[in-house]
């Protein structure tokens, strides 16, 4: 890091022992700043220093360096590699198992890292041991480890392509495709919907929203085949662009359109992005999902009441006037009532989906 003060106090790695621990760095890796995800570990392997300080609550908003880590026994093949760094937002204990709710931050720039995979083993080696003379023995999720030759200044896209290309020296990752999803933006201009403390996106339901997402393989085959989805509740919030795209290069980009809907109230939903083979075989498969609120529109429900009422009194005018009133004037005034009354339950109060 640039400084000291930079420098993550807590270390949570993840490994390829189950598919999902090596699906859960390819999230973190995934995921657009400030979403959240959720690390868990058995209690014997976190380490006592951190265990106290999840129990008084001292390891909120810390920062955490995520990383996988692969063959730490191995004398030759340990693999040991910083992925992103994230803020603790959320810790306990439930039945010996710990839960570490992360929100991401920044990718971290390993230009100090080699493309080589033996010259990474080595380097991993020797971090492995001193996290083990530090500790007495290897955690995975701990306090005490040695700082590492990382940065998070840059562009962030490049970061994150340089973080995927060593990942894919690994053999268990050299078939996977990598995806990153960037932050979303209003359809029609520049404004970035942000994250909110608990990981939320939120979008009114007249702010359609982009979601930029872009992918990279060390190699491309023409079997298994790749496919990039896009998946939500198709009532609350719905795809209005191509909810699949057939993977065929081993790098591009591409954006889903999200259109938001809620008729009368707010409403808690989801986005899905999958990235990987159709058949879930032996490669990795990269997912995010991320809640999202669609707030219904305080300007639309105030202007269906004033339109309401507006043609509840054109409605009731013919009447008010009374005989002595031109006909062709109650009519007018009755046609312009039922018209409003129409426009605010049928068109404005209907449920778009």
């Amino acid at each position: 890091m640039s400084n000291q003060e930079e420098r993550p106090q807590v270390l949570l790695l993840s490994s390829n022992v189950r598919r999902r621990y090596a699906e859960d760095i390819l999230t973190a890796l995934a995921l657009p700043r400030g979403a959240t995800m959720q690390f868990r570990y058995e209690a014997q392997y976190v380490a006592p220093s951190l265990q106290q300080k999840v129990a008084n609550g001292t390891v909120i908003q810390q920062r955490a360096l995520i990383g996988f880590i692969a063959d730490a026994e191995s004398p030759t093949d340990a693999y040991l590699l910083p992925v992103r760094v994230a803020e603790i937002v959320a810790a306990e204990c439930v039945a010996e198992v710990f839960l570490f709710k992360l929100r991401v931050t920044d990718h971290v720039d390993l230009d100090d890292y080699s493309l080589s995979r033996a010259e990474i083993a080595v380097e991993s080696r020797k971090a492995i041991d001193k996290i083990k003379e530090g500790n007495g023995v290897y955690y995975p999720a701990l306090l005490k480890f040695p700082a590492f030759p990382i940065r998070t200044n840059g562009d962030q896209a490049q970061l994150w392509i340089s973080v995927a290309r060593r990942l894919a020296l690994h053999p268990y990752f050299e078939k996977t495709y990598f995806m990153r999803v960037d932050q979303p933006v209003h359809l029609t201009s520049a404004h970035e919907f942000a994250f909110g403390p608990e990981g939320r996106l939120s979008l009114g339901d007249l702010q359609p929203a982009r979601l930029p997402v872009s992918f990279y393989a060390q190699h491309y085959a023409e079997a298994p085949k790749i496919a990039l989805t896009c998946e939500t509740d198709g009532r609350f919030l719905r795809v209005s662009s191509d909810a699949s795209h057939d993977v065929a290069l081993r790098y591009d980009s591409t954006e889903f359109w999200l259109q938001p809907d809620a008729s009368s109230f707010d409403a808690l939903t989801h986005v899905t992005i999958r990235l990987g083979p159709e058949d879930n075989g032996a490669i990795p498969v990269t997912s995010v999902t991320f809640p999202v609120i669609i707030k219904h529109s305080r300007v639309r429900l105030v202007s269906r009441v004033v339109i309401s009422a507006l043609g509840a009194f054109l409605v009731a005018a013919p009447a008010i006037l009374g005989l002595h009133s031109s006909l062709a004037l109650r009519i007018v005034l009755a046609v312009a009532g039922s018209a409003a009354l129409s426009a605010a339950t049928i068109v404005m109060g209907r449920p778009r989906n």
